[in-house]
């Protein structure tokens, strides 16, 4: 699944046809950023993502991000994030 960032902000149209907790699980992210970085660590944008998917998915078991892949740094306004590969494990 491809999720955009644009400007900071979740594209939703990325998450709109999950239905339920079935379709996330194990499944494989990859998030990119487009215009100015994620201000945070590649875990903290996994987890961003998640709770995104949770408003979609009507699911009260917990899902954690288990980062594979990641493009981040840190500059004058601290650690940023241009993209993640994860994966949703329950």
């Amino acid at each position: 699944m491809l999720i955009n960032y644009f400007n900071c902000f979740l594209d939703e149209a990325s998450v709109e046809g999950l239905k339920d907790f079935e379709q996330v699980r194990n499944a494989m992210i990859v998030a990119e950023c487009v215009g100015y970085p994620f201000r945070g660590s590649p875990e903290e944008m996994a987890k961003d993502i998640i709770g995104h998917i949770l408003k979609r998915v009507s699911s009260e078991v917990g899902l954690f991000p288990v980062v594979l892949q990641s493009n981040s740094g840190t500059d004058c306004k601290g650690e940023y994030t241009t993209g993640v590969i994860f994966q949703i494990v329950a």
